[in-house]
């Protein structure tokens, strides 16, 4: 009898296990720090095509281990996008994985205005996507990263 709570327990283990790993390749986060003089904005898109976003006022800066959740210093927002944006996310993400590969990108930025963008997915963070990019994988991930900053109409200057 002892034996049904102990399988049990492993069972549910092995389920929260493989939800988070299922979570974490359908789930792309973009992370812009923001500078002295933009905000900041975290972007979580899922593979179905929720995205969720919050902007993040001048001076509290984000960066890729800040938490997602909502504070007076954030505004928060969620829609749905079109597929074929998704789907080109999705699809330059595939052809550059592992994002780890890459080595660290570093370049010369402005003070008050330079920032850094980087993806998040599968826990690997691609390098600095604000800096000039050679690798071709990378420049394809920077457009579908870009399209979709450009349809969610963030305004960092706010």
């Amino acid at each position: 009898m002892t034996c049904f709570p102990l399988l049990s327990f492993l069972i549910a283990v092995v389920l929260v296990a493989t939800v988070s790993s299922s979570d974490e390749r359908n789930i792309v986060r973009i992370i812009n720090s923001g500078s002295t003089n933009t905000n900041g904005y975290a972007i979580e898109l899922h593979r179905e095509g929720i995205v969720k976003w919050s902007v993040t006022h001048r001076g509290h800066q984000i960066s890729s281990t800040t938490p997602s959740t909502p504070s007076s210093t954030t505004t928060q927002m969620s829609i749905r996008l079109p597929s074929a944006l998704v789907i080109s996310v999705f699809q330059a993400l595939q052809q550059a994985s592992p994002l780890n590969q890459y080595p660290p990108i570093f370049c010369i930025k402005s003070v008050s205005f330079g920032t850094t963008l980087h993806v998040i997915y599968n826990g690997q963070q691609s390098p600095d996507l604000d800096c000039p990019l050679e690798d071709s994988r990378l420049i394809s991930l920077n457009k579908a990263v870009r399209e979709v900053i450009s349809f969610l109409h963030i305004n960092t200057l706010g």
